[in-house]
């Protein structure tokens, strides 16, 4: 099996990622800002909305995603990593390292 640790330290490096992801979007990163200096018009204007949109829709992924990691690590310390959170099965090795941060079998991930 793979060692926990190599788990466990791409967990953190996926933890330290989304951190700063969301405090370079949570402070105006992407769209925000963007005005440039040309004349306000409809076209800019539903431009902008859309970058906010698509601002709003990465912020609430990483958040997830950040979410996801720190309930994986959690899960980790108090060693229910690797079990589902739904059912109990083991989660299989291949698709944890596939995806460390997943708390839920493949089954459970179907039905959900």
């Amino acid at each position: 099996m793979l060692p926990l640790a190599d788990l466990r330290a791409a967990l953190e490096q996926q933890l330290r990622f989304r951190r700063d992801q969301l405090a370079e979007l949570e402070a105006g990163g992407h769209a925000r800002g963007r005005g440039g200096t040309d004349p306000p018009d409809r076209r800019n204007e539903e431009a902008v909305y859309g970058l906010h949109e698509v601002d709003a829709l990465v912020v609430a992924g990483a958040r997830q995603a950040l979410a996801d990691i720190e309930l994986a690590l959690v899960r980790m310390r108090t060693g229910r990593y690797g079990y589902c959170r739904s059912c109990g099965a083991r989660i299989p090795l291949v698709l944890l390292r596939a995806i460390p941060r997943t708390t839920l079998c493949l089954a459970c991930q179907q039905h959900g």
